[in-house]
């Protein structure tokens, strides 16, 4: 344990810091993206937004410890997790393809196919993105669901499937890796609905829309952080959110 805490301690710490910040923006900005009457009800129950956004931070925080903790363990145990270091230009350039792909995914399929088939996807588009809003997808977007989903999640799977299926040969294979990356997309995008469920009713289509895009852009980021590392994962996944959220402001 004095190891793991001398090698990982910045690590840990990152993460507990991006939990912190990103986490209390998520709160401001979830309640005020809540409809009136479920405003009213949280009020009623003593949560304001400085109170959702304090309780999100703590929980954002702890996951980024906890599960950044577990997840480093079972990503060594995998071979998934490196104690990266650096940064190299090639995994930098599929980083940022994967950043500029997804960033054009997020918006386009919404403005060009799915706003004409929901006016609650069409409506969400009215207002600008804030500030808040901005810090709280690159921070706990970009990098408290990659320790979740990806470090944690998928590392997990992935050491899971070895034990039962891949015990002859000392890591996972190939194949076990990837199958480890589609289930931690579907979790990825199953993890979207409550949020989007307290924003819009859940159609079909909005499900349906809730699944092909988040676990497309998971499928992504599980292969950057299988083939390069976390940090190329992270930096793609707050890239996205950050290209999207600019294409929204300068020309929708």
């Amino acid at each position: 344990m004095k190891r793991f805490i001398r090698t990982y301690w910045k690590t840990l710490a990152f993460f507990a810091l991006a939990g912190l910040v990103g986490g209390f923006f998520v709160g401001l900005y979830v309640m005020d993206s809540y409809p009136p009457e479920l405003q009213q009800q949280l009020l009623a129950q003593g949560m304001n937004d400085t109170a959702l956004a304090l309780v999100s931070a703590a929980e954002a925080a702890g996951y980024g410890v906890i599960l950044g903790g577990l997840g480093i363990l079972l990503g060594e145990k995998t071979g998934l997790f490196h104690n990266e270091t650096s940064f190299e230009k090639k995994p930098l350039l599929w980083t940022l393809a994967v950043a500029v792909v997804g960033g054009l995914g997020i918006i386009l399929p919404d403005l060009l196919f799915f706003a004409h088939y929901s006016d609650a996807i069409a409506q969400s588009y009215i207002a600008k993105p804030t500030v808040i809003f901005m810090l709280a997808s690159v921070l706990y977007g970009g990098v408290i669901e990659e320790v979740m989903l990806r470090l944690f999640m998928m590392s997990l799977i992935a050491f899971i499937l070895h034990k039962l299926f891949g015990r002859k040969s000392e890591k996972p294979s190939t194949a076990i890796l990837v199958t480890a990356n589609v289930i931690a997309a579907l979790l990825f995008a199953a993890e979207h609905l409550p949020a989007t469920a307290a924003m819009m009713e859940l159609t079909p289509m909005i499900v349906f829309r809730c699944f092909v895009l988040n676990s497309g852009f998971g499928l992504l980021f599980g292969w950057l952080y299988r083939k390069y590392g976390l940090r190329y994962a992270m930096l793609a996944h707050g890239g996205c959110h950050i290209i999207s959220k600019l294409i929204w402001i300068l020309f929708v």
